[in-house]
């Protein structure tokens, strides 16, 4: 039987469309359940799936008390996988279609893939001053404000223990990331390719 969300758009319910069986219990404990097994996977990214009351990314349809229809909801595992993971880049299979946002999502799943084989490797500051040399102007390109806070950071890193370090710089490397480029960042890049 298919399933809507219902109620508030910020805590909705799951109900089955015709029986109107409440599902929210049973799917925030699988949710919980599921993440956790995920934790064990090493994932870079995921793609949920368009409009859908589970795994909904964005403007899911909420139904609201007075029988009105608003599309502001979050699918309930979608919401619980991001709330567990907030670093891993995530997109709904209906906005790939944009390629700009397609572009934005790959570059994403392979630079948290580099930067995660760069601290396997060799957690300490070398590596991460290796990494940030050689992806600074791929950050420029995304953000002037988190590329200036990552470089301090990496120029104050044997001051923080490595691990805060690390994830300092990481979740900043993703926030940077999940900003689209523009011709006046990517402008930007290249007047600092020259002064090179």
């Amino acid at each position: 039987e298919s399933v809507r969300l219902v109620g508030d758009p910020d805590n909705p319910r799951m109900i089955t469309f015709k029986s109107k069986k409440d599902l929210t219990d049973q799917m925030k404990r699988w949710a919980k359940k599921r993440v956790k097994e995920l934790e064990k996977e090493d994932l870079c990214g995921f793609i949920f799936k368009c409009d859908s009351p589970s795994s909904g990314m964005v403007r899911v349809k909420v139904y609201t008390a007075k029988g009105g229809v608003v599309k502001k909801g979050v699918g309930m595992f979608a919401r619980v996988y991001m709330q567990h993971f907030p670093l891993i880049p995530v997109e709904d299979d209906g906005r790939l279609h944009n390629p700009q946002i397609r572009e934005n999502f790959i570059e994403r799943i392979f630079t948290l893939k580099r930067w995660r084989d760069s601290v396997a490797e060799k957690p300490g500051m070398g590596n991460l001053v290796d990494f940030h040399t050689r992806n600074k102007l791929l950050i420029l390109s995304h953000s002037e404000k988190h590329f200036r806070r990552m470089g301090k950071l990496v120029a104050d890193g044997k001051k923080i223990p490595t691990r805060e370090l690390n994830l300092q710089y990481e979740t900043l490397l993703m926030e940077a990331l999940e900003l689209k480029t523009t011709v006046k960042k990517n402008m930007n890049v290249l007047q600092h390719l020259m002064g090179f």
